[in-house]
């Protein structure tokens, strides 16, 4: 796998952290002892080199796919956010914001002609329209938006081959 010069040593990931990385990726609640079965490597060097892929920040966490809508009768929104003042400090404000806020579980910074992309959980759209609002407010009131009511999600992070979303990505 090439890396970029600026990644660091313990940034390197070779074959046997892909294995590792491709086998979370999939089946995140797999015991050390499996992995370290499903990996051919002995449990304590597994859990050493899962520790390192944790500290710099390629596994940032583990995770259960959850279907909140169904677990909590509620609605999502895909939301496109664009920043009226887009100076560093408010989009600061707005992130920790965002941060501050449960209801708000998945944002993005991205480029273009908007600023984020968030999904929201609310119980209504009354609701729904009550968290913008409160996020303006803490926000500065600084922020213009599009809203996508979700109707099914199709595919989650995880629902897929690491492997080979690595290989379509080097092409």
């Amino acid at each position: 796998m090439e890396h970029n010069s600026g990644h660091s040593r313990a940034d390197r990931v070779d074959q046997i952290d892909l294995n590792i990385l491709a086998t979370l990726y999939n089946q995140a609640r797999i015991s050390k002892v499996h992995m370290s079965a499903e990996v051919g490597i002995s449990a304590s060097r597994c859990h050493e080199r899962m520790q390192r892929l944790e500290k710099s920040g390629i596994i940032r966490g583990y995770h259960a796919d959850i279907d909140i809508a169904r677990l909590a009768s509620s609605l999502q929104f895909l939301t496109w956010i664009k920043l009226l003042n887009d100076s560093g400090s408010r989009a600061r404000l707005f992130e920790k914001a965002i941060l501050k806020t449960p209801e708000v579980i998945s944002c993005q910074s991205v480029l273009g002609h908007i600023d984020y992309v968030i999904i929201v959980a609310a119980k209504s759209i009354e609701r729904y329209q009550q968290i913008i609002a409160d996020l303006r407010a803490h926000s500065g009131d600084d922020f213009d938006f599009v809203t996508y009511p979700i109707s099914k999600a199709i595919k989650s992070p995880g629902q897929g081959d690491l492997r080979q979303l690595l290989e379509r990505l080097e092409r």
